[in-house]
């Protein structure tokens, strides 16, 4: 079995190794690139989350303080869905 093998490697095309070394750097810095630019857009998505939810509670913050606070009588209140299932007592 592995007289065949190495039979096997003998037989085939003679490949160039020549280019390995320079090969596997630019593979190097292809993949550095990648992930440098995983991370910037990673960075630039939180800090898009991070003023989202930093003005969506200013603004909710702003409406609140203009808003009546809420009194404990709604007039409307027997048309509420509840009552009106369980019809008028």
């Amino acid at each position: 079995m592995l007289e065949t093998d190495i039979s096997l490697l003998n037989a085939r095309e003679h490949v160039n190794l020549d280019e390995l070394e320079s090969d596997i750097w630019r593979r190097e810095r292809h993949v550095q690139a990648r992930q440098a630019a995983t991370r910037w857009l990673a960075s630039w998505q939180g800090l898009v989350l991070v003023l989202a939810v930093v003005t969506s509670a200013a603004t909710g913050a702003a409406v609140a303080t203009r808003l009546a606070p809420p009194s404990g009588f709604v007039a409307e209140e027997g048309l509420a869905p509840s009552n009106l299932l369980l019809g008028s007592r």
